[in-house]
């Protein structure tokens, strides 16, 4: 699935946010093997290095900037680090996002609905807000956001997200949209990949507490019959941030075994 060849990225300035775990550090492994310089970013500083250590045996030596994305200061520092020590920002991958249980409506609390949509989409606009005149600068952006199949449909059955994070990852999509249009004169094109159920080590603790009843009810709406790997869905972020999709912008993805068009 998009298999890249070797090197496609060479001199290329990646910054993937969340890339201590998870689908972020699969799509920064993929990026530095391909010949990327990449930009790692999240909360935990040992993950972090973990993953800066995975990395030079692969590739390129990484740039990491500690910091919750939900700060406008870590954002600003993200941007001008990079910018200053690499020279340029080719790509951004908004990978920073968290699920929520399903509430009924009356028990979502204020503070819950905010954290999730400061996590999951407000983090994506200001980082946009932030690399686009950097990268209008230099005529030329691959921007690919995680959307997620709850901002495209939502069932019954699941539950790996609340009302909340499906409106902050339509919101992802309908913003995706948006900056596809306004930033594709300057050569920067805007995408976005929706993941179904991926088997992340946070994911795998949820699905793991079900009940075989209930992982079967879920596994009999995904037409392949199984959950995704980090790594299948990086593959699909590597190939919308590369030039082999040079003409593709304002898209989604969907990486979900069928699953939304079942």
């Amino acid at each position: 699935m998009f298999k890249q060849n070797q090197g496609k990225f060479q001199n290329k300035i990646a910054i993937i946010t969340g890339s201590s775990a998870g689908i972020g550090k699969a799509t920064a492994l993929l990026l530095a093997k391909e010949g990327a310089t990449v930009v790692l970013n999240g909360r935990d500083e040992a993950k972090l290095i973990t993953t800066a250590n995975e990395i030079k045996t692969i590739g390129n030596e990484p740039l990491i900037i500690v910091g919750d994305i939900c700060s406008k200061e870590t954002i600003k520092r993200i941007v001008t680090e990079t910018s200053n020590k690499l020279g340029k920002i080719d790509i951004l991958i908004n990978n920073t996002g968290g699920s929520s249980p399903i509430k009924n409506l009356e028990e979502v609390t204020e503070i819950e609905w905010q954290q999730t949509i400061d996590k999951n989409l407000s983090s994506v606009f200001f980082l946009c807000q932030k690399v686009a005149p950097v990268m209008k600068k230099q005529q030329y952006g691959r921007i690919v956001n995680l959307a997620s199949l709850a901002g495209r449909n939502i069932r019954k059955e699941s539950i790996f997200s609340g009302p909340q994070y499906s409106a902050a990852k339509a919101g992802v999509l309908g913003l995706t949209r948006y900056l596809a249009l306004l930033l594709a004169e300057d050569n920067i094109t805007v995408n976005a990949v929706a993941p179904g159920i991926t088997l992340t080590k946070r994911v795998a603790k949820r699905w793991d507490s079900c009940s075989a009843e209930e992982q079967e009810k879920m596994l009999a709406g995904i037409p392949l019959k199984r959950l995704g790997k980090p790594e299948e869905v990086a593959e699909a972020i590597v190939f919308l941030a590369s030039d082999s999709a040079a003409y593709i912008t304002g898209a989604t993805i969907d990486v979900n075994g069928g699953y939304f068009m079942s």
